[in-house]
């Protein structure tokens, strides 16, 4: 890539930056945050003199600004407690349900917050007793405190997609919910032409699929890639292993999935990975991604052609940082470790190899509830199965290297 290639690449990503940017300064998200809670006092709602000093908005935080940052950017029952100007009791808030959380390792307890006192609600011994008081007799023997009420640490990055650009996030899919995951990649085009508007007008790989939670801790999918890449159907089950929300260390999620060529008729790969995530501070996360694939074989493969498959080895690791509460940059490197899961010895269909790992970047906004989220991304490859997200554009007799880098889309939405 020429040094005036570099130099348009930096300005369109400034460009993208600068767009989704000034979107979110239209939209105070912070505020939006404080105006969504319930007991939020409707006459400050539009008000920015809620966090900061300055009417206007910017500069210096005031008390509660300050609180609310500390918290995580996260309305918490602390925080009505402490700033009753800002919120309403609980008895005044017609029609909205009490705060309610539900503490870890029991199934008929709850704690309920009213009038700015915390009650811990029985429902197999039909007791109710307020925490810090003196238990009765029909109390349970152990009332928990507020803090072990709390089934989620506060200070926890939370992913707004299920991929970061090709790498999973561990994101956590909820029972019963469904989402779609719908990915485009232009890996054909050079994303330093405006003429072709930047790569757009070039030949698409286009992705689509389903997830759905089984339980809290487990869900299943489905997914399908384009006849450039052998329409690979996917089909996977994963678990979530570990949460950090739940006070561990850090979130694990295991996958397993089955991926079949030409429709799911031949050259079936099955894929084992592990996801783990680890939160940096409340706005970033890092990713290790290691992947297992058995029956691999290369993208450029003919839906049609059959081919022996071999066992590749790929070890991702990634980052997402938030720079504002609902836009987030991102990046990533997935390499393949084992020598003959790289295809370089030049045989027909497998182009000039990989050389390289595959390494994306892009910027990623979500909507205000969270549930729907889009990401502009760049990569040097055009695969977004497990098996196929560490293969490069080299297959295809194309370049690799950083210079290969080229333009395209995640969609995420939760349905319900």
């Amino acid at each position: 890539m020429t040094t005036k290639n570099c130099f348009k690449l930096f300005i369109l990503t400034l460009l993208s930056l600068g767009l989704i940017g000034t979107t979110a300064r239209a939209l105070p998200e912070y505020l939006k945050i404080f105006a969504a809670d319930p007991y939020s006092r409707p006459e400050l709602r539009t008000k920015c003199t809620v966090c900061h000093l300055n009417p206007a908005g910017g500069g210096e935080r005031n008390d509660f600004g300050k609180a609310f940052a500390a918290a995580g950017l996260k309305i918490t029952p602390e925080l009505r407690l402490q700033f009753p100007d800002r919120f309403l009791a609980a008895d005044v808030v017609q029609g909205q349900p009490p705060p309610v959380v539900f503490p870890k390792g029991t199934q008929s307890e709850a704690v309920i917050e009213f009038n700015g006192k915390k009650y811990l609600i029985n429902t197999r011994d039909k007791t109710v007793s307020l925490l810090g008081a003196e238990p009765s007799e029909t109390a349970p023997a152990k009332a928990p405190s507020v803090e072990e009420a709390k089934s989620e640490k506060p200070n926890v990055y939370e992913p707004i997609d299920v991929r970061l650009v090709n790498l999973p996030t561990a994101i956590r899919i909820p029972r019963r919910s469904l989402w779609v995951d719908f990915t485009h990649r232009f890996p054909f085009n050079e994303v330093t032409e405006p003429a072709e508007l930047f790569g757009l007008d070039g030949f698409a790989v286009p992705s689509f699929g389903f997830i759905y939670g089984i339980t809290s801790r487990i869900h299943a999918g489905a997914y399908r890639s384009s006849t450039t890449v052998g329409r690979p159907i996917e089909l996977f089950v994963g678990a979530s292993l570990l949460e950090e929300r739940r006070g561990h260390p850090f979130s694990l999620e295991g996958r397993v999935a089955l991926e079949g060529r030409d429709n799911f008729q031949r050259n079936f790969t099955t894929s084992f990975e592990l996801t783990l995530a680890r939160s940096i501070t409340p706005r970033a996360q890092v990713y290790i991604v290691p992947t297992v694939s058995v029956g691999d074989r290369p993208l450029s493969v003919a839906p049609e052609q059959n081919f022996k498959g071999r066992t590749a080895v790929a070890l991702g690791i990634g980052a997402a940082v938030n720079v504002r509460p609902s836009v987030a940059l991102m990046a990533e490197a997935n390499m393949r470790l084992n020598e003959e899961s790289r295809y370089t010895s030049r045989a027909p269909g497998l182009g000039l190899g990989i050389h390289r790992p595959v390494v994306g970047f892009g910027i990623e906004k979500a909507s205000a509830s969270r549930r729907h989220s889009f990401s502009l991304t760049f990569s040097n490859g055009p695969g977004t199965t497990p098996s196929q997200r560490s293969m490069t554009r080299g297959l295809f007799f194309s370049d690799d290297s950083f210079s290969g880098m080229s333009i395209g889309f995640n969609l995420t939405r939760r349905l319900f």
